[in-house]
């Protein structure tokens, strides 16, 4: 006997258990970030000597994408959003894999791994734009700073120099942390708050 009750929307949060791996993945490449940024804006020779900065930035781009695949779960019933993460965690993990080749090549790493965080980070904030409008609470604009934070900062701070372009990369992994977290308990969709029990 076919049902023709029409489908359940479930709340943006979710189970749990489909986020707690996605968002320790998110936290701790946050505080990786943080630490490397802050560490090369006290000492800028450190991204220069041997790649290893680049490498280690590159394993933390890589966690990273593992919080995206949790947000990505997460914000199932925003089909707008749902698209633009996946968007954005392909571009990223080739913005990852490209830190490693700055051990080969830094100049041309460098270029490539520019152009996949300018890419990913306009999509995330695409999918940023579309969860802030979906969800409910403060946490619902943590993609969306992901996003707009590296665009509006990075790029400036290395034309300005070493001090800034790399404190501008820990605020960015700062923010990586605050979407961990977010991925704990995500905020609940707006329609679902609506929605009659």
């Amino acid at each position: 006997m076919s049902s023709s009750a029409p489908p359940v929307h479930r709340p943006a949060s979710g189970p749990l258990t489909a986020t707690t791996t996605s968002a320790a993945l998110g936290v701790l490449a946050g505080l990786a970030l943080v630490g490397l940024g802050l560490a090369a804006a006290l000492r800028p020779s450190l991204a220069d000597d041997g790649g290893w900065w680049f490498a280690s930035a590159g394993v933390a781009a890589l966690l990273f994408v593992g919080a995206l695949l949790g947000l990505r779960a997460a914000v199932a019933d925003v089909p707008v959003a749902r698209r633009a993460v996946g968007a954005a965690a392909a571009l990223l993990t080739l913005f990852g894999i490209a830190h490693f080749y700055a051990l080969v090549d830094q100049d041309t790493a460098i270029l490539l791994f520019s152009v996949f965080m300018v890419a990913g980070s306009v999509a995330l904030v695409v999918a940023g734009v579309a969860v802030a409008r979906a969800w409910e609470g403060p946490g619902r604009l943590a993609p969306l700073l992901c996003g707009v934070w590296p665009i509006a900062t990075i790029p400036a701070g290395a034309a300005i120099g070493d001090l800034l372009h790399f404190l501008a990369i820990a605020v960015w992994g700062a923010l990586w942390t605050v979407l961990g977290l977010t991925l704990l308990r995500p905020p609940r969709s707006a329609r679902s708050a609506r929605s009659p029990r």
